[in-house]
């Protein structure tokens, strides 16, 4: 229920975020850090209000919530204490629009609140990387935390192998071909057991973690030439006993773009498409880990941006944990992620 109020007016005791359509008050928190912001973007996922006058009343404004408040939409911002980075930030955003600009006000301006978020976000300009970041300083994300230790093979080029990727974390291994890059994707869900270092996945070694914690999209699909539509091979990593598996098989379609395809059959798809679907697979089964083997192999320009937009979409979404092996160095310009190399030269 909503109710009229004044979005410039003190805020009531205890209160740290109001948020007003027009004159009335749809949302208050009095939670703390940037707790309250992402409770209101939770709200705003079932809100069906007017979105054109949004205001908010926040105790304190720094960068992180500056970059919040943009991506959902509000418009005037009153501040009781703000900092010179959120200005900044705003200033930035509003020199890119022609309308809708955003409006900051404060009680008092700081040049910058002294936390770490702050301080980690002061240099940033890609509000999907900060968003990203804010979500999983929260361990508000999907993904696990994946570390590796000291991983060598006599096969291949891994020779002491480390790294660590935070839950949420995306990461590009790149090496030719032969260099170790599957090899390590079969350490990471556990079809392979290293002999020397060691793996882990949130904690867990990879062949202890629960089912459907991983989900693999390998680089060779066409051997799946058995008659399964689209809808049966996204609906792989559902379990049977799952309530409204059909919602869950759409929505997953929905998200990676490919709904068009039901009724076929997933070997008639081409590459791209098969990547789209395989990606759905994974959201469908709620994985936490996406390992993906080459997924632009053999595919154009054309096809590799779709599947770029698509891991950029679940990166500031669900926001799994990704990691991709690869020697298309287009694709690790385009992303744009970190990497690491497997043998050779960096």
């Amino acid at each position: 229920m909503t109710i009229q109020g004044n979005w410039k007016s003190p805020l009531p005791g205890g209160i740290t975020l109001q948020v007003f359509a027009g004159d009335k008050l749809i949302f208050s928190s009095s939670g703390k850090w940037l707790m309250p912001i992402f409770e209101l973007e939770d709200f705003m996922e079932s809100y069906n209000g007017p979105r054109t006058d949004l205001k908010a009343h926040d105790t304190a404004i720094g960068k992180a919530a500056a970059v919040m408040m943009v991506r959902l939409g509000i418009t005037h911002i009153h501040a009781n204490i703000a900092s010179g980075l959120a200005e900044a930030y705003i200033t930035t955003q509003n020199g890119s629009r022609t309308e809708n600009l955003i409006e900051l006000m404060y009680d008092v301006l700081v040049p910058k609140l002294l936390c770490a978020t702050e301080d980690q976000l002061a240099p940033m300009s890609d509000s999907d990387a900060m968003y990203r970041i804010l979500r999983q300083r929260a361990k508000l994300v999907r993904g696990a935390e994946i570390s590796v230790e000291h991983l060598s093979c006599q096969y291949s080029a891994l020779r002491d192998f480390s790294f660590t990727l935070p839950a949420g974390g995306n990461l590009l291994i790149i090496g030719e071909n032969g260099a170790g890059k599957t090899t390590l994707l079969r350490y990471l869900t556990g079809n392979l057991a290293p002999g020397q270092g060691h793996v882990s996945i949130g904690g867990k070694n990879p062949q202890n973690v629960p089912p459907r914690t991983v989900c693999y999209v390998p680089q060779q699909q066409d051997s799946m030439l058995f008659p399964l539509s689209v809808e049966e091979v996204v609906g792989l990593g559902v379990p049977r006993r799952e309530r409204h598996s059909k919602d869950v098989i759409h929505h997953a379609m929905e998200r990676t773009g490919c709904t068009a395809l039901c009724g076929r059959s997933f070997s008639s798809l081409s590459g791209g498409e098969k990547q789209k679907v395989s990606i759905a697979r994974c959201l469908a089964q709620n994985a936490q880990v996406l390992l993906l083997d080459e997924p632009t192999s053999a595919l154009d320009n054309s096809a590799r941006m779709m599947v770029v937009q698509i891991l950029r979409s679940l990166s500031v979404k669900e926001i799994p944990t990704i990691i991709i092996v690869t020697h298309d160095m287009e694709l690790v310009r385009i992303l744009g992620w970190k990497s690491l190399r497997i043998g050779g030269a960096e």
